[in-house]
């Protein structure tokens, strides 16, 4: 039989109990395993991007002082009034133009990029770095590894007997920031399905007696959720695999698709990323149904047994469709990536680690309810193996000599975490646009921002090829050491490009170059007077 046909058999009798035979289970359409072997892999930075403005300046200029690739830039001048796309016109178009990158990279007759490369998209108008891109790539593994190990126990305890059971827990390899408030929701016309997802892994008591209680004006949208654990999408960062990340914009674009047909409302990318990790919850909670129920057989009888209702329609897409819902998406539960500062306005600031005094203090001003639970300078920071330590030396890292205790970064005390950037979206009060405004020259860099950007734009010498980022073992099925580098074309050129997708078919997509003046100029007072503040003049290598 073909796969068609075996997995639809069962669902040809309008009395489908939901009973699934192995025969079908092992012809579900699941996400192939990438071989994920140890070596070179490739980090690119995007950024969604329509007109200079000083806001994106300082984004850009954030990661380039912190050494990370020069992003691309989606949407640059894009037109976003679609009528099908309702309110979400440059939300969606962010999704849309991130694929076409991926694609249009891992399709490179060159070979310049693969499907275990990472890349990290975030929001270009209120993200700033704090941390290097090494920090931010070993605390991606780490989330992964311990959303593995939560999925895999969380599966096992539910199996009667998991070794034969034909689908294996899920892996995770994309990352989003999380959000404390679960917006938007099915008044919005999109449909998460948030009862679904996962509870958060922190800590139970982590507010206090009011953990995960909805409390102070309910007319403050932002401050009422201020106790509650984050658990739901906040789409300012989503980071993951370019192999993974096409799978699931693959089925955001299907979406986009669906409610076109529809003329069902499209709120956000967040809404349209939401919507597929709904989805993938609810085939996962299908799938542990399925592990419960397993005989060796035959499992899932009877359907309705102890599931809820909207599971029954992804079911029966997996079955009758063939239709993948697993894309291995979790969140940053601990806020130790780019997290939202939206309801956790007055949970962090600025401190120096290593003052334990100001850190106390801090954490006492932030209302911390059982003392200080910053523990010193991120570990990351601080574990250096003897490659990473020539590396340094070997290519002259600008960062190499930064205290990092003594340094100011941007803290949230509850968390007791120091992020790898920051998202200015506190709105409580007009605060976005204040800090946005008022808190660059508190950023540790700022006095030496000049500098550090001109030397992270410095080309290496002949014959060295790109500085690595940051090395990681323990993260590749052969064992073998993972180096992620820059894009090879840093080695020649070191520019922010314009991500130009194919006008026609027949054509190549296009990256171009950008200067910095054509992402930060805007207005009649320079740019770099505003953003170094150092009286210098112009940005000169």
């Amino acid at each position: 039989a073909t796969k068609s046909s075996s997995l639809t058999g069962a669902l040809r009798q309008p009395s489908w109990d939901g009973t699934v035979t192995q025969a079908q289970l092992q012809n579900l359409s699941l996400p192939q395993e990438s071989r994920n072997v140890g070596g070179t892999r490739r980090f690119r930075v995007f950024m969604a991007a329509d007109a200079p403005n000083l806001s994106l300046c300082k984004s850009v200029m954030s990661s380039v002082a912190l050494g990370y690739p020069l992003p691309i830039l989606l949407n640059w001048k894009g037109e976003f009034n679609r009528p099908e796309w309702h309110l979400a016109g440059s939300h969606i178009a962010k999704l849309e133009s991130l694929h076409a990158a991926i694609e249009a990279l891992l399709a490179d007759p060159d070979d310049i990029a693969h499907d275990d490369d990472l890349a990290v998209l975030v929001d270009s108008y209120d993200v700033w770095f704090q941390l290097p891109p090494s920090v931010l790539i070993q605390r991606y593994h780490q989330i992964n590894k311990d959303a593995d190990r939560r999925i895999r126990d969380q599966w096992r305890e539910t199996w009667r007997d998991g070794d034969d059971f034909p689908i294996a827990p899920p892996k995770q390899n994309i990352v989003v920031t999380s959000a404390k408030d679960c917006h938007p929701g099915p008044e919005s016309g999109s449909h998460p399905h948030y009862d679904h997802w996962p509870q958060s892994p922190m800590p139970k008591f982590m507010y206090g007696p009011g953990t995960d209680k909805v409390s102070g004006p309910l007319f403050d949208s932002a401050r009422k959720y201020k106790r509650v654990r984050p658990r739901c999408i906040n789409s300012g960062m989503i980071m993951g695999t370019m192999g993974a990340l096409r799978a699931a914009l693959v089925r955001s674009k299907e979406k986009i698709a669906e409610a076109e047909r529809t003329g069902r409302q499209l709120w956000s990318d967040q809404a349209l990323l939401g919507e597929v990790i709904g989805d993938q919850e609810l085939w996962r909670e299908w799938a542990r149904h399925l592990g419960a129920t397993w005989d060796g057989d035959a499992a899932g009888h009877p359907l309705s047994g102890g599931l809820h209702r909207d599971v029954a329609p992804v079911a029966r897409a997996a079955l009758r469709e063939g239709k993948n819902f697993e894309f291995g998406i979790g969140l940053d539960y601990a806020f130790s990536t780019i997290p939202p500062t939206c309801s956790a306005e007055e949970d962090g600031d600025f401190v120096a680690l290593s003052d334990h005094k100001q850190v106390e203090a801090a954490s006492e001003r932030a209302g911390v309810v059982d003392g200080v639970r910053v523990r010193g300078v991120p570990t990351e920071l601080l574990d250096t193996t003897p490659n990473a330590a020539r590396d340094a030396i070997k290519y002259r890292d600008p960062l190499r000599d930064i205290a990092w205790g003594n340094v100011p970064l941007y803290t949230d005390f509850f968390f007791g975490t120091t992020p790898v950037g920051i998202h200015h979206n506190a709105y409580v009060d007009n605060l976005k646009v204040w800090r946005i405004d008022n808190w660059w020259e508190r950023m540790w860099f700022h006095p030496h921002l000049r500098r550090l950007v001109s030397s992270h734009l410095i080309l290496p010498q002949t014959g060295s090829g790109v500085r690595p980022i940051v090395r990681v073992a323990n993260v590749s099925s052969d064992g073998v050491e993972v180096v992620y580098v820059p894009p090879a074309s840093e080695s020649q050129e070191k520019v922010v490009t314009v991500f130009e997708p194919a006008r026609d078919v027949g054509e190549e997509a296009l990256f171009e170059p950008i200067s910095f003046d054509g992402i930060c100029q805007k207005g009649k007072k320079p740019w770099f007077e505003e953003l170094f503040g150092d009286k210098i003049g112009p940005l000169a290598l």
